[in-house]
């Protein structure tokens, strides 16, 4: 390689690795993004403990650089035999968000106030923890003893598209 060609390769090549760097210390910073979404896809237990239903379907988390964040949550839910298909939707209110590191991963975990729909009517003022790992996994969970325990004792479960 010619000298004139190593004075100017060098600090280009110096550019651009700082700016992989700081790039990749902002995404691992937890700097939360305008909105995010993805998938749920969930195994839920009945009243005994045991896995009974499965779940599926979108949501997304919106406005979250603003003082009122959205989460909006549609999913189906059926028995594990397909059986008693029935659908939600969650329109959440986020009220607080926080943010947790351990070692290399990230939890960001918002909370807030829903309105779930159910078969009979919908459910207000539920409470709700989201949580979004650095990892790309999301989880729901709504206050079961507003939901009669609807969704079992474990947190509902998901992707996000990152």
């Amino acid at each position: 390689m010619k000298r004139d060609t190593l004075f100017v390769a060098i600090p280009v090549l110096s550019f651009l690795f700082g700016f992989l760097l700081i790039s990749s210390s902002i995404a691992a910073s937890g700097t939360p993004l305008s909105s995010q979404s993805g998938t749920i896809s969930s195994i839920q237990n009945g009243p005994d403990g045991k896995p009974a239903w499965k779940v599926s379907g979108t949501w997304d988390l919106t406005n979250l650089k603003s003082n009122s964040p959205t989460f909006n949550a549609s999913f189906d839910m059926m028995k594990l035999d397909g059986s008693y298909k029935h659908k939600h939707t969650i329109t959440a209110t986020i009220t607080s968000a926080d943010f947790s590191r351990a070692g290399k991963s990230s939890i960001r975990t918002y909370s807030g106030t829903t309105s779930i729909s159910m078969k009979e009517e919908p459910v207000s003022d539920v409470p709700i923890v989201i949580k979004l790992s650095s990892d790309g996994t999301m989880s729901i969970v709504p206050d079961p003893i507003k939901t009669n325990g609807h969704f079992g004792n474990t947190p509902i479960q998901g992707k996000t598209n990152m």
